[in-house]
């Protein structure tokens, strides 16, 4: 077991958040177009004059000067985002980050990518030692207001193997006012539960209940929504949470790039003026018109998420400190599968495109690991025929063979870097002519050696 230092010298309160924007700096764009007769730059004029000859969006860009801005990272192929979620003057540990998400963009494919990082995590912070990943951000602001976003983007790249092109931080509360002032957002809960123990901004608790099915959540429920850690039917653990935060998020996104919000002027005023008072992010105004133009044609149905978590094939374990608390940490100790996993992210939609079809069958002692090792597998894209159990219980040794005759390349990468193993070339057998890869776990899975 390991210990980590106090944390009793994390600043007290947060400062104004005047840093910069968040990349929904698009939201002034109505109001500069309102204001255009009131400006006498030469700049503005010459678009004016000339507005009759280009489309809305073509005047937008002319007007931030991003017609020629690119992204940082959007070069060399993938831009990467840093999402925080904090606390805020509210509530305890106000820099204290509950959300940590890695977003990803691919330019040329638009398409997107979600990696969200648990609280509990354990993780070396420069300065600090060894420390919960959500304290990076409160420990930032110790060395100067503001220095906790860079802190952390700094963590989170070393232990991905990932630059950070980009950080957006924000509090709970203008998240909250930020959704009520777009009249809710639109969610299916899948799942229904209930949190007995949410906390309230009197240091207190309450009770909050969810019941499955499509609804728009107020501010305040979907708060409740993304924040609750003890809610029943599997919901009260830290990657149920980061599901649902992916999931709020995505639902955010389309409700404010949508025409009612995008072309509303009194709207957009409101939002900047919620989001100027809440959100922190290095994205400068013509970086954003330029990741709005791209954001526009991402596919949203078609978004990959992933959560790290301890599930028989996540990449993280628990542990309690030697001081009672709880703790993850990565199953390889130098975070080498996690930078995988960060690297490869993309080849989700690759495997999807083969479609490989997976028998899994349990060689060990442990009842039900080849549902649950299934049920993970196709949340990462693959189709899994069936699973049970294998013809003995004592393999000691993960196997995988591999039917496919060489033609399903990225999803034999990714079982091979998921499962550390090499796959086997064979030809199926008669009962096997229907699958492309057979997954044999053995007692490695369980963490021990036969």
């Amino acid at each position: 077991m390991i210990t980590l230092p106090s944390e009793t010298d994390l600043p007290p309160s947060p400062a104004a958040l005047d840093r910069g924007k968040f990349f929904l700096y698009s939201l002034l764009i109505i109001l500069i177009l309102g204001g255009l007769w009131l400006s006498r730059q030469p700049r503005v004029q010459v678009v004016v004059l000339e507005w009759q000859e280009h489309s809305l969006w073509e005047n937008v860009k002319r007007l931030v000067g991003g017609d020629n801005k690119t992204l940082r990272g959007e070069d060399e192929g993938r831009v990467n985002f840093l999402i925080l979620g904090q606390g805020g003057a509210k509530h305890d540990g106000p820099f204290l980050t509950d959300t940590i998400m890695v977003v990803s963009l691919k330019p040329d494919t638009k398409q997107v990518a979600m990696l969200s990082l648990p609280r509990d995590l354990v993780v070396p912070i420069p300065g600090f030692g060894l420390r919960k990943i959500n304290s990076a951000n409160a420990y930032g602001e110790t060395l100067g207001e503001g220095k906790g976003s860079g802190l952390t983007s700094q963590v989170v790249s070393s232990i991905l193997d990932l630059p950070i092109h980009y950080y957006a931080r924000l509090s709970f509360n203008g998240f909250a006012e930020v959704i009520d002032e777009l009249g809710g957002v639109p969610i299916t809960i899948e799942q229904g539960f209930a949190d007995p123990e949410y906390p309230t901004d009197t240091n207190g608790f309450t009770s909050v209940n969810f019941e499955p099915g499509w609804q728009v959540l107020s501010g305040e429920r979907a708060l409740q929504y993304v924040r609750s850690r003890h809610g029943t039917n599997g919901e009260g653990s830290d990657f149920a949470r980061a599901r649902r935060q992916q999931q709020v998020l995505l639902a955010l996104k389309a409700k404010l790039l949508s025409p009612a919000t995008f072309l509303n002027p009194s709207l957009s005023l409101r939002l900047y003026r919620t989001l100027s008072n809440s959100v922190d992010t290095d994205l400068e105004a013509s970086e954003a018109v330029r990741l709005l133009e791209l954001a526009r044609e991402v596919d949203t149905s078609a978004i990959i998420s992933r959560v790290l978590d301890t599930s028989p094939d996540g990449l993280l374990h628990e542990t309690i400190g030697l001081d009672g608390a709880y703790l993850l940490l990565p199953n390889v100790t130098d975070y080498s599968e996690l930078k995988i996993t960060a690297r490869d992210i993309f080849n989700v939609s690759l495997v999807e495109r083969e479609a490989a079809k997976l028998i899994i069958e349990n060689g060990t002692i442990s009842p039900g690991l080849a549902e649950v090792t299934g049920q993970s597998l196709v949340r990462q894209g693959l189709k899994v025929l069936r699973w049970g159990n294998a013809t003995h219980q004592d393999f000691p040794r993960t196997l995988l063979y591999d039917y496919s005759g060489g033609s399903k390349p990225v999803t034999r990468e990714l079982l091979e870097a998921l499962f550390h193993i090499t796959a086997v070339p064979l030809e199926a057998t008669a009962s096997d002519s229907e699958a492309d890869f057979r997954l044999i776990l053995g007692a490695d899975r369980l963490g021990t050696q036969q």
